[in-house]
């Protein structure tokens, strides 16, 4: 009984200590997001202009309607054009940077508000010795889970005249999937769906998907490496990328074109300042991610702080195939996104609520043994469209 009560008076002063904390958190103040790039490569540049957000928010509001131009340090210059809201881009048949001269951004938003960024000098870049990729099997941090198996991709680069120090790498990953149910028959609903006047037909030929998609993703890591300290500006097996069995990249055919870059100092320890708090941050513990101020500033030595960089750095790129003969034939990989079929009767009511409220997609109709449809089947938009995964059905030119 003692200890009973005993129990009872230590939980009674648990409950009573602890307090709710709500922490203080002034007015939020957003700043001018600057992220670009200016390179010599034959594709557009590309700058985002954005506004930083408070923690509570997804993503910060992009920047429509300002004019940006850069220019060279022979007086040379190009005005981007705003291809998205927020995104402008260079014409590189008119304008692109060569290797030896100092490039700059300059900025004016749509409330008249000059900015500039520091000049920088474009490095050529030298080319990619290697792309090279192995089947390994990953350790996962969960000691209950099976070792993942997939294929690390691993780039090589060297600087003979030891002038590049500071790299940087994107890519840009391409794969075909498969598509399980293309529609074969499509709907039309009046404006009363089951009354009578909603109509099933037949998909064009030319509208026709098939069952191959072809995916393209950009990378969001930032990848970058140092040779500063060394001897040689000499970069060996840097990991790049693992593609894992879990998903259907490696099913049929695999595309990665990897994007080296020489960047500044100043863009490395940029990017590798934003990497460190990246992967510290997230608990209670850690350190308290500061804002971090890049390369632009405003043009009229207003006290005004701008986030991000424009970084100027040539570029050098290479692309790698994997074709599914170049993997362990005992290894699975997904023919496309995992599909469930709804098979439901044939009402225009109950297919409209299956379009309508549960995000279906009819592709066929269930027939029996005489050829007779006697159902609708539907299933989940990713396994009847390419267009669903933002993929497409149209081969690539380099495929």
């Amino acid at each position: 009984m003692k200890v009973l009560i005993y129990t009872l008076l230590l939980a009674c002063c648990v409950w009573t200590c602890v307090e709710p904390f709500q922490p203080e958190v002034g007015e939020y103040d957003s700043t001018l997001v600057v992220d670009g790039l200016f390179s010599n490569s034959d594709e557009p540049s590309i700058v985002l202009l954005s506004r930083s957000f408070a923690y509570a928010d997804s993503e910060g509001p992009p920047i429509e309607g300002a004019k940006l131009t850069i220019e060279d340090d022979q007086g040379n210059s190009t005005s981007l054009t705003e291809t998205r809201p927020g995104v402008y881009e260079t014409n590189p048949a008119i304008f692109k940077g060569q290797i030896g001269r100092s490039y700059r951004l300059l900025i004016q938003t749509p409330e008249g508000e000059d900015f500039e960024s520091d000049w920088e000098t474009l490095k050529a870049a030298p080319p990619i010795e290697n792309v090279r990729f192995q089947f390994e099997e990953r350790i996962p941090d969960d000691p209950h889970r099976n070792p993942i198996p997939g294929l690390q991709f691993y780039v090589s680069t060297k600087d003979p005249e030891n002038n590049t120090k500071f790299h940087r790498w994107e890519f840009v990953e391409t794969y075909e999937y498969g598509l399980s149910y293309p529609p074969i028959i499509g709907v039309e609903f009046s404006d009363r769906p089951g009354t009578g006047n909603d109509e099933i037909f037949f998909v064009p030929l030319e509208d026709y998907e098939g069952f191959r998609c072809w995916k393209t993703e950009e990378s969001t890591r930032i990848l970058i490496a140092s040779t500063e300290n060394l001897t040689e500006d000499v970069i060996e097996d840097f990991p790049i990328h693992f593609v894992s069995n879990a998903t259907p990249r490696l099913y049929r055919r695999y595309s990665l074109l990897v994007k080296q870059y020489a960047v500044s100092k100043e863009s490395y320890e940029y990017l590798r300042i934003i990497k460190e708090t990246n992967q510290t941050t997230g608990s209670l513990f850690d350190a308290i991610p500061n804002e971090l101020f890049g390369n632009v500033r405003n043009s009229n030595g207003k006290d005004i702080p701008v986030l991000g960089y424009f970084s100027v750095a040539g570029v050098s790129t290479t692309r790698t195939f994997v074709d599914r003969t170049d993997l362990p034939i005992d290894v699975l990989f997904p023919f496309g996104p995992t599909c469930a079929v709804d098979t439901i009767p044939l009402s225009f009511g109950s297919l409209y609520n299956k379009v309508r409220y549960n995000n279906r997609v009819l592709f066929n109709y269930h027939y029996n043994d005489l050829g007779t449809p006697i159902n609708y089947l539907l299933t989940k938009p990713d396994c009847a469209r390419c267009s669903a995964l933002e993929a497409t059905n149209v081969q690539p030119d380099f495929w």
